[in-house]
């Protein structure tokens, strides 16, 4: 136990360690692994940062809610002076000039007993809500990464391959060029082998644009430095055993629909609604509970004397329940409408998640299966073309072949390298893309 604890201290270091010279201003190459690229998802990701925060914001506006149930205290000081005419209890009109100093605490309530229940069960609501849309952003932003990852060495792999044509190219051309001045190969041939060669070497440029793109975007996902060039750890994509997809989605698909975050978000938000559409039927009925109480001091006296004359302990009691009549209240037709159609809203909302998922599982299950065949076709055309640039050598060796022949024939391995690696790097996404849709 303790030398798994170390281990895993260890690896968080390194870690820590890593995504600090990420950052780093130096745009040097740093290299970075998959397993490594998943864990920044989902510690680093501003994503899942800002999801976290919104959790934190729905929390705190249903702990919010709940402070309603709680009486607040009103500390006051307060001196009043009157002059001349004031009316007596009785009717009649005195001159009289007075003041008098209170002092005291007001303790309040007023409970909204019925809307304040309604609000509670919905703030809750909320609350599940975004917790589960946080497992949301994590589970996409590890999907992202891991996609992001294979397309960077899928850009890597296809930038070596263009590299290495753009070499056999530029070989040829130098060779084909020091015949020609001895007057012993064709111009014609010359020409068109300098065209091969610049049509390579476009063809690289594009690719290391490729790769470094990869890498930007691939930063971004992980919220690292972009100007830090990322160079994958694996120098081209192997096939991964990651699922298996199996002949039919319909397991995939109930799985998804019993695992998926995101139809939690989509149910919670559903019985929000519903919490509010009873509430805007039952919450009028519940009386309005007003309470007040005024405990302290109070003093004064005609005009001359001192405001704490005669001070003494003065205290009011107040205790009411009252009804609203109007809108938001009894009697109003439209609130009611309102919330039920938010409801109903609410309820198609879901299905439409529910038609989502199913249709990213069918869609994801058929990518996998597709590019399993076509990585097999993939190989065995990157095979064959690989045996026919090895002949074509051993033919230009022994004077038989042409130049030509085999520039064309290192084009054809090049090229199929790059669809090799292409179709197996969307292989390795599109098992990953299969476990997200599924909600693992």
């Amino acid at each position: 136990m303790k030398r798994a604890a170390k281990t895993r201290a260890a690896g968080g270091a390194l870690l820590l360690a890593l995504a600090a010279a990420l950052r780093a201003a130096d745009p040097a190459p740093a290299t970075i692994d998959l397993p490594t690229a998943l864990k920044l998802a989902g510690a680093e990701s501003l994503a899942v940062k800002l999801a976290r925060e919104q959790v934190t914001e729905a929390r705190a506006a249903g702990d919010a809610v709940q402070a309603r149930f709680v009486p607040w205290v009103t500390p006051s000081i307060v001196v009043r002076r009157h002059d001349s005419n004031i009316q007596a209890v009785n009717g009649p009109i005195l001159d009289a000039d007075k003041q008098s100093l209170a002092a005291g605490i007001t303790l309040n309530a007023q409970l909204e007993l019925g809307e304040t229940y309604y609000q509670n069960l919905v703030a809750k609501q909320q609350v599940r809500a975004s917790e589960a849309a946080l497992q949301v952003r994590q589970r996409e932003t590890v999907y992202l990464a891991a996609a992001g990852y294979f397309e960077l060495v899928r850009a890597r792999a296809a930038a070596a391959a263009a590299e290495e044509a753009a070499r056999i190219a530029a070989r040829h051309a130098e060779q084909l060029a020091a015949t020609a001045q001895a007057g012993l190969t064709f111009q014609g041939d010359v020409a068109r082998v300098q065209a091969a060669r610049e049509r390579a070497a476009l063809a690289a440029s594009r690719a290391r644009a490729e790769q470094r793109q990869a890498a930007a975007r691939l930063a971004e996902t992980l919220h690292l430095d972009p100007a830090v060039d990322l160079v994958p750890a694996d120098a081209e994509p192997m096939p991964l055993a990651v699922v298996e997809a199996g002949d039919s989605a319909g397991p995939w698909v109930a799985k998804a629909l019993a695992a998926r975050a995101e139809l939690e978000v989509a149910s919670a938000r559903l019985e929000a609604a519903r919490a509010q559409r009873r509430g805007a039927a039952v919450a009028p009925l519940i009386p309005t509970l007003g309470a007040q109480a005024t405990v302290g001091g109070l003093g004064g006296g005609p005009a001359g004397s001192t405001v704490t004359r005669d001070w003494g302990y003065s205290g009011d009691y107040a205790l009411g329940l009252s009804w609203r009549i109007g809108p938001g209240g009894l009697l109003d037709s439209s609130r009611p409408r309102e919330t039920a159609a938010r409801e109903r809203q609410r309820e198609l909302e879901r299905e439409q998640v529910r038609d989502r998922i199913r249709r990213e599982v069918v869609e994801f299950h058929v990518r996998v299966r597709a590019l399993a065949e076509q990585a097999a076709l993939a190989a065995r055309a990157l095979e064959s073309a690989d045996q026919s640039a090895r002949l074509s050598r051993q033919r230009r060796e022994t004077a038989v072949g042409r130049v030509l022949e085999d520039l064309q024939a290192e084009e054809d391995l090049a090229r199929a390298r790059r669809d090799y690696v292409a179709v197996v790097a969307e292989l390795n996404a599109a098992q990953y893309g299969l476990r997200f849709a599924a909600g693992e």
